[in-house]
């Protein structure tokens, strides 16, 4: 695909700039004690896949109520680690090297900026620009972008159509310029699909599941060969 083709693109983050694979495993045995609270979450995130709660308050309460309870707590408790120590424990395992950023993302990222081509990252989770920086992208890479969004910024997690809709809004580009970049087909492509807006599937170690054949699925390095030239 050529960069003329397209006037925007949002980047999933988890599993695109960098390989995600074993990072749950990761958090799990860096905080054993807490796996029924890791599980909770994201068997909750599972279940609420493609639900959109219209507002960020309406996703937290129903997602803190659900988690809670599958991990036996209250979801005050809940709330409190997830917000204030699993995202600073999922920075911490980001700054492990066999996570860090693929090569060339910052290259990329310059490119489609000075391409005049704006740039959004739209990640499952929030703190994405803490959690950019633990995995090695730099700061004056995040500078380029013209916004960051997760599931807790609209209230809706993929691939509710929503979301991406809003996204273009936000980038003053109609959806069909746009360019989605992610590793997952059933979350960030059938998003994409469903708004008119074209979509690159970037492989993981993890094997991940193709609805559509149609797009293209390559690995990052080729994704950003064909980029920069």
């Amino acid at each position: 695909m050529k960069a003329e083709e397209f006037k925007a693109v949002i980047f999933d983050f988890d599993g695109t700039l960098y390989d995600n694979s074993g990072i749950a495993k990761t958090l799990i045995l860096s905080n054993p004690f807490r796996f029924f609270f890791m599980k909770a979450e994201r068997d909750a995130r599972r279940i609420f896949k493609g639900r959109d709660f219209e507002t960020p308050e309406n996703f937290r309460k129903e997602y803190y109520q659900k988690a809670a309870k599958e991990a036996l707590t209250s979801p005050e408790s809940f709330a409190y680690w997830f917000e204030k120590r699993y995202m600073k424990h999922m920075e911490r395992a980001l700054k492990k090297k066999k996570f860090h950023a693929h090569p060339k993302v910052d290259e990329v990222f310059e490119f489609f900026s000075k391409s005049g081509k704006k740039i959004a990252l739209y990640s499952d989770y929030n703190a994405i620009k803490e959690r950019a920086l633990a995995c090695g992208i730099k700061q004056e890479s995040l500078d380029l972008c013209q916004g960051f969004y997760s599931s807790e910024t609209f209230g809706c997690l993929k691939p509710a159509p929503r979301a991406f809709l809003q996204i273009a809004a936000n980038l003053g580009t109609r959806p069909k310029d746009c360019l989605v970049v992610g590793d997952r087909d059933d979350t960030d492509g059938f998003g994409a699909r469903m708004v008119g807006m074209k979509f690159i599937q970037i492989k993981t170690k993890s094997e991940r599941p193709i609805l559509d054949q149609a797009h293209p699925v390559i690995e990052w390095e080729e994704f950003a060969k064909q980029i920069l030239g």
